[in-house]
């Protein structure tokens, strides 16, 4: 009898042990924040795959000066498609199509064609729309490693890590595990993400108010959207831009040099 409960107990313990070894993270620490964290940027990934809204958008740079407001057209494909279609009182202002690593623009009151076929480079930030995608959709996930190291601190926990191509990430996220700031360094170029607005919950939850920033350029973008759809199948076309025969066409240096002469002539 003895001997039984004596199998019994240690059954029992051993049983617990077990469970132990399984339990979910304690609430509040990091590996529950980064369970929550992922979980939620997976669901926005797949709910805002394929999706487009409006936004309107407002420009301040040192070359340009601080641009009247407009409004814009978006559209998303994860993993690397975004369309963006910018409007004012006279109509479509310009097209603006990015397919991974290449830019096309159409400005129609002006004839006028961009075609920027290493835009990643230019802009010194790999993959820039998978960078414009995941912003728009706060679908950002930090690998694991960095959660390893991350610092939690009351507003949520900062994270860092250097990707392969030599890039070097911070993400905050905020106690609900959402992204909140984004940057991305390299050398002594970097871009940051604010999202400061949202709308929604949980992984059905995305930005509203989002600021990017690109210090060496002396850019800074604000968007505020006021819708965002999920679209079931986007159009065959619907990221297909052609630039007319006639299109007077120029590069990305040609664009700097017109927005330069323009904020000097203020």
């Amino acid at each position: 009898m003895r001997s039984a409960r004596a199998r019994l107990a240690i059954a029992s313990l051993l049983f617990a042990l077990g469970l132990g070894a399984c339990a979910p993270p304690p609430p509040g620490s990091l590996e529950s924040l980064e369970i929550t964290a992922r979980r939620a940027a997976e669901r926005r990934e797949a709910r805002w795959a394929s999706s487009e809204g409006e936004a309107i958008v407002r420009v301040d740079g040192r070359a340009t000066g601080r641009l009247p407001a407009l409004d814009l057209h978006l559209r998303l494909a994860a993993p690397d498609r975004v369309r963006l279609q910018f409007h004012w009182v006279l109509g479509v202002l310009a097209d603006v199509v990015v397919r991974g690593d290449t830019l096309v623009a159409w400005v129609p009151s002006e004839r006028l064609g961009v075609t920027v076929p290493g835009l990643g480079d230019t802009l010194g930030l790999h993959d820039p729309a998978r960078f414009l995608t995941r912003a728009l959709t706060a679908s950002w996930v930090a690998p694991h490693e960095a959660w390893r190291t991350g610092v939690l601190d009351s507003a949520g926990a900062r994270l860092a890590w250097t990707e392969p191509d030599g890039d070097a990430w911070t993400l905050r996220v905020d106690r609900r595990g959402r992204p909140v700031v984004a940057e991305v360094r390299r050398a002594e170029h970097r871009i940051t993400m604010t999202a400061s607005r949202w709308e929604g919950v949980g992984g059905e939850a995305h930005p509203t108010w989002l600021e990017l920033v690109d210090e060496r350029a002396g850019v800074r973008i604000r968007v505020e959207l006021e819708g965002l759809s999920p679209v079931r199948r986007p159009r065959a076309d619907a990221f297909a831009l052609g630039l007319p025969r006639e299109a007077r066409t120029l590069d990305w240096d040609d664009v700097i040099r017109l927005l330069t002469l323009g904020g000097n002539a203020r």
